[in-house]
């Protein structure tokens, strides 16, 4: 994970300086980008606020996994 934070921190400078956000959609990784962007002091920000969010599941049930 720290690895991945280091890599966040590069990320995170590299989109303050532009005033950029960042919008992720995660599902094998299991929330592990998001995870390590917030890892990162001050990153909340770069995430949208009052987007919202979505989780969802059907596509697996109708490629025949549980």
């Amino acid at each position: 994970m720290q690895d991945l934070v280091a890599i966040a921190t590069e990320i995170a400078a590299k989109l303050v300086e532009r005033k950029q956000t960042i919008a992720v959609a995660e599902s094998s990784t299991g929330g592990l980008i998001s995870a390590a962007l917030l890892a990162v002091p001050g990153a909340s920000r770069l995430f949208p606020r009052r987007r919202g969010g979505l989780y969802a599941r059907r596509a697996a049930y109708s490629d025949g996994y549980p």
